[in-house]
């Protein structure tokens, strides 16, 4: 199973990116990076990514997963219509989308809030209510394929959470591949 982290070119969180990619590549997923542009990507504790590819050159059905970075850098994926629309089409696809933190919002900017709960950081609770998320606060939240973290905090449930649902999801695809 293949999973996509989705970083902010400056600023992203370098804890969710790297604790979240270090735990589902330890169990044998294979993941990739894309970003906003191929240039090295770099974090807000000044680590450095090279991304695989760029955020355009992505499609929802490559993967099996995705992952939407945070960090003060995020707000840079809200109004990039690649984002809003691949988001779009991996919850229409079912495919597991997480995002954390400062990510959050990319939902709103995406349209696909609407009866979702959601969590993320509380300066940040307005943008999903008003998109007609319910914003819960916890440390992670999971609705369904949506995975939300409330921030770097919440990498490791995350992560779990990930797990989880691509394993559950395969089994589905098993159990509806044997039933014809």
């Amino acid at each position: 199973m293949k999973v996509l982290f989705i970083l902010p070119h400056y600023d992203f969180d370098d804890d969710e990116y790297f604790v979240i990619k270090g735990f589902l590549e330890g169990k044998g997923l294979k993941t990739e990076t894309a970003s906003t542009h191929i240039s090295e990507a770099e974090g807000r504790f000044r680590k450095i990514v090279k991304p695989d590819f760029v955020v355009d050159d992505v499609r929802a059905r490559d993967y099996d997963a995705f992952v939407f970075v945070g960090g003060p850098g995020a707000s840079e994926l809200y109004h990039n219509v690649t984002v809003t629309n691949l988001v779009s089409d991996t919850l229409v696809s079912r495919k597991v989308t997480a995002l954390i933190g400062e990510a959050v919002p990319i939902l709103y900017y995406a349209n696909v809030l609407k009866g979702r709960q959601v969590t993320t950081l509380e300066n940040l609770k307005e943008e999903i209510e008003d998109g007609g998320g319910y914003y819960t606060g916890t440390n992670m939240e999971q609705d369904g394929d949506l995975i939300t973290g409330f921030d770097d905090r919440s990498t490791e449930a995350v992560a779990d959470a990930i797990v989880r649902s691509l394993a559950w999801q395969r089994d589905r695809i098993e159990r509806e591949h044997l039933d014809k």
